[in-house]
């Protein structure tokens, strides 16, 4: 089978991954993901994936697929995929989380490469990620994004993207079934068992949310001077969901024009078809 990401187009230009971010949504990601990008890295993120256009979507949506569901006929990605979809980055955030054993087997084996995994209390994260990254799953079947959707690309590609990372760590549940809080409470515990029991220790950033994160803890460990300006705090649920708006609003516009456009046009033919039979 043909896959999405033996068809994109490999740059000249290649990084050196540098750094695995392996934590899980809601796991203080997007403040990590600032702070990279202070630091000096190229992190590749959803956001990275979203506002990089359909292509990368699908590649995203082809390896959570191939990892999560046997009987996709999708190979799973192996290092030269990952290397080839982020060849322009050095540090990979969050994502590895729903891609499973999978992304972080391949760069433990990098000597090179080093990880840090933030975690926090299971029963608050289920909450964090069920009040905000579920609130775009639900959306992705409510009025009027599911109309709207199939008049833009982009919106069908994120959120449908959105839907199959969400089932990747929800057993298939959507948010607010009976087994959905469960699923994803003992995926999340089962994650970060195998994360601290497969990633070498000796290249392994651990911190516990609940006991504090900035540049004291990750300078030193990247073996980098601690910036001047504070640590980004990006984990509240005001933020990620300006964040979204900010994606979505312009392409939601667009799609409702569309739509607009056909209805008139639509409305415009009834009535001449109308005249024309009264004639």
């Amino acid at each position: 089978m043909s896959r999405q990401i033996d068809r994109l187009i490999q740059p000249a230009n290649k990084k050196k991954m540098k750094v695995i971010v392996a934590s899980c949504s809601r796991s203080g990601t997007l403040g990590l993901l600032a702070a990279m990008r202070i630091l000096g890295f190229s992190p590749y993120h959803m956001t990275e994936a979203c506002f990089n256009g359909p292509e990368h979507m699908k590649i995203l949506e082809e390896a959570v697929i191939a990892q999560h569901n046997r009987f996709s006929g999708i190979k799973r990605y192996e290092r030269a995929e990952f290397d080839k979809w982020l060849s322009e980055y050095d540090c990979f955030i969050e994502l590895p989380s729903y891609l499973g054993t999978q992304a972080l087997e391949v760069y433990a084996e990098d000597p090179d490469v080093k990880f840090i995994l933030t975690h926090r209390d299971p029963d608050k994260w289920v909450t964090s990620l069920n009040s905000t990254v579920a609130n775009v799953v639900r959306a992705a079947t409510s009025f009027p994004i599911n109309i709207l959707k199939h008049f833009d690309i982009i919106l069908k590609r994120f959120f449908r993207l959105n839907q199959v990372m969400y089932w990747a760590i929800s057993d298939g549940t959507n948010p607010g079934d009976p087994n959905n809080e469960a699923a994803l409470r003992r995926n999340y515990i089962e994650y970060i068992k195998f994360a601290k029991s497969t990633l070498p220790k000796d290249r392994l950033l651990l911190v516990k949310l609940e006991e504090g994160l900035g540049w004291e803890q990750i300078c030193p460990f990247l073996d980098l001077p601690i910036p001047d300006e504070k640590y980004p705090r990006g984990n509240e649920p005001e933020k990620f969901q300006k964040l979204v708006e900010s994606f979505l609003k312009p392409r939601v516009q667009l799609a409702a024009l569309k739509v607009g456009t056909l209805a008139v046009t639509a409305l415009g033919m009834i009535g001449y078809a109308g005249w024309r039979m009264s004639k």
